[in-house]
């Protein structure tokens, strides 16, 4: 399979022996966590709004202690909200104001090797709860427009502190009906919490402190109650995704800033049209994001604009007004925006921990839809010699972008293109969440060290991460699990090549992969290429796929594309790894190795070029090459700045017809690659 550039690390954590003690040393850090969401409570109705709160318990999963100082701003603050999926749709439909931290106390929700402390801390692994009705204690709920959850600096004492008032004032507020049964058949809910304080944010420890658990809503009074467990360390979009696998998600580093996650779906309609819905989660931004835009095929129509966002409440500054959304055909895209940041300050961005919900219809069934773009709300300063501002947009590729990087959210499963290599199963290692719907645990991710929960993240007794629990913990002996990560419990990437392991599906334990089938009788696919024995073209030479006459005594019989030539006999596969050198004065150098099967005696080579790797198939261009036998061409054009060349190379051989034209790989779905053919 083709591979644009592909750069792997490997980094190994060493045993290491339990904490002792508490305190931050050098080269530790906090880590909070939501580790259950544990209680809700309605309030009652206020005219058309019903206001909830929901208990959280936090976890201290880090090396050293977190600050949990009352009456001043080292404590953590907690938020709330509450979320539908209807219709493949995933719409946030409450939210609350921030609960005040105060006392840590010293549990073992997550561990039983809590360290406890005297309450100004929460202990390594400790937990500390705040029931559903401490979370909805309106005169410890503060704004969210006074925290900044990039750093987890906020302004204390907060605005309105010891303020109360009706039964959804600060409180996650919902209205009616968008809880009322008959008007959401079909409808799923569910709950998030998120924590914010300043020494887990300075420790890069912000992005995995959201939790999500399912609801049920009561027909009667619209009371809520939990089902299922909490997910740790997910937040809403893979809630979303979780509920609905077709959801494909990326994730979104703003410069200087925390993380916005971007979440799709399509859905094909009856009357042939597709329908596409978006979400944006703004985690742990302060800039926030205020324009979002997708491109759409010249000529198409487009019905059925969807936007949805939540409101502020109970005296927060932001206007509420709902975003322009309008078709902009002269740049074939569909736009949402509010106001920039100096025509109103206030303007209804989509702030930290909250989600907008954007979808339209396209009448083109076939269509693809690939880099959104998303502006920023408020300017980036840059402190240098005087003050730089950036307020540009970001051009955000769907999920598998196909720029040989395994990016946040793509997987060997989603974007086999880009992360396969990358040690199976390749998720978004370093983003700082543990995931095992991609296949990250404790032995091939560091995002899930010191982490025991879940059924394939085997960190009991395996010195596979920090502090790991002992092999007595009920947890390593339950769901599954085998202490130290034997008898089945087995992990790729960790040297054994175990039980269930095999060379095509963990080859960083069972490999190395050959480059060609080894033997071609033996009912084994052994390079990995899926093919098997004399179905795979390097075995068209082996006596044992001589089964039928060579007129051309070439030693082929079976799959020779020329039984007259002796010279050619298949299809030449892929060229090596493509490598790119530029100089600003001779252009741009592609150069790749000779494909491991010719299928000639001699083979040629074409050069494929595309400003649109996503659509490589429909946008590609031959480049003239004037020595096509080498390995090597020159592009002599420069891409336009904002955007990139993405190269193939097609080994060509003297096959008739388009026997002789080499592969170009797979796309993300596992489908060849299309390109044009070259002269």
């Amino acid at each position: 399979m083709k591979r644009w550039l592909v750069l792997a690390l490997l980094v190994l954590a060493l045993p290491v022996s339990a904490q002792t003690n508490n305190t931050c040393e050098a080269g530790e850090a906090p880590d909070v966590i939501v580790g259950d969401l544990q209680s809700v409570q309605n309030y009652g109705a206020v005219g058309d709004y019903y206001g909830y709160s929901v208990g959280t318990t936090s976890c201290n999963i880090g090396s050293c202690w977190l600050k949990w100082f009352s009456g001043n701003d080292q404590h953590p603050v907690i938020g709330q909200n509450m979320y539908r999926i209807k219709d493949g749709r995933l719409d946030q439909i409450g939210q609350s104001w921030l609960k005040h931290g105060f006392y840590a106390l010293s549990e073992t929700l997550c561990s039983d090797d809590c360290l406890p402390t005297n309450g100004e801390h929460l202990g390594i692994n400790c937990s500390d709860p705040y029931t559903a009705g401490l979370n909805g204690q309106q005169t410890n709920l503060g704004p969210r427009s006074e925290v900044n959850p990039f750093t987890g600096e906020y302004q204390y004492p907060f605005t309105t502190i010891g303020e109360s008032g009706d039964n959804v004032f600060k409180r996650i507020k919902v209205h009616r009906d968008d809880l009322d049964p008959a008007l959401n058949p079909g409808a799923t809910y569910f709950v998030d919490g998120q924590y914010i304080t300043n020494d887990d944010a300075a420790a890069g420890n912000g992005n995995n402190n959201a939790s999500w658990r399912s609801i049920n809503v009561s027909s009667t009074n619209y009371n809520i109650s939990l089902t299922g467990s909490t997910s740790r360390m997910q937040n809403a979009i893979r809630g979303w995704r979780t509920q609905q696998p077709s959801v494909r998600m990326k994730i979104v580093a703003v410069p200087n800033d925390g993380n916005l996650y971007v979440g799709s779906d399509t859905f094909l309609n009856p009357d042939n049209s597709r329908r596409y819905v978006y979400s944006i989660l703004n985690l742990t931004s302060d800039r926030g994001a205020r324009f979002f835009s997708v491109p759409v095929p010249v000529g198409s129509i487009v019905t059925g604009i969807y936007f949805h966002d939540v409101d502020s409440h109970s005296g927060e500054p932001y206007d509420t007004t709902d975003w322009d959304a309008y078709v902009d055909y002269e740049n074939s895209r569909v736009v949402w925006e509010t106001s920039t940041y100096d025509e109103n300050p206030m303007a209804n961005a989509i702030r930290w921990g909250t989600t907008y919900t954007f979808g339209f219809t396209v009448d083109n069934p076939a269509t693809t839809l690939s880099t959104t773009e998303i502006g920023f709300f408020k300017p980036e300063v840059v402190a240098g010699d005087g003050f730089s501002f950036f307020t540009g947009n970001l051009h955000v590729p769907d999920v598998c972008d196909l720029d040989g990087v395994c990016d946040p959210g793509e997987t060997c499963g989603n974007c086999p293109d880009d992360c396969s290599g990358n040690g199976p199963p390749a998720g978004f290692c370093g983003d700082g969440i543990c995931d095992p719907l991609d296949g990250e645990n404790c032995t091939n991710c560091a995002d899930c060290n010191g982490d025991q929960s879940g059924a394939v993240q085997y960190c009991c007794g395996d010195g596979g991460g920090t502090n790991p629990v002992a092999c007595a913990d009920a947890r390593c002996t339950t769901g599954g699990l085998q202490c130290g990560a034997t008898g089945g419990s087995y992990c790729c990437g960790d040297g054994s090549c175990d039980l269930g392991e095999s060379l095509c599906s963990c080859a960083a334990d069972c490999g190395p992969v050959p480059a060609k089938e080894l033997t071609c009788d033996d009912g084994e696919d052994n390079d990995c290429d899926g093919l098997t024995d004399c179905g795979d073209i390097d075995c068209c030479t082996d006596g044992a796929c001589f089964t039928g006459i060579d007129n051309d005594a070439d030693g082929v019989a079976e799959c020779d594309c020329d039984d007259g030539n002796n010279a050619v006999w298949g299809m030449p596969s892929e060229p090596g790894t493509v490598l790119l050198s530029h100089s600003g004065i001779s252009g741009t150098t592609v150069s790749w190795s000779a494909p491991a099967s010719p299928g000639a005696a001699s083979v040629e080579y074409d050069t494929l070029r595309s400003e649109v790797v996503r659509a490589f198939g429909f946008t590609a261009a031959c480049l003239p090459d004037p020595n096509p036998a080498d390995l090597m061409s020159t592009d002599t054009d420069t891409p336009a700045i904002g955007t990139v060349f993405g190269y193939l190379i097609r080994a060509t051989n003297a096959c008739p017809g388009t026997e002789g034209d080499g592969s170009l790989g797979q796309d993300s779905g596992n489908n060849p690659r299309g390109g044009p053919q070259c002269p």
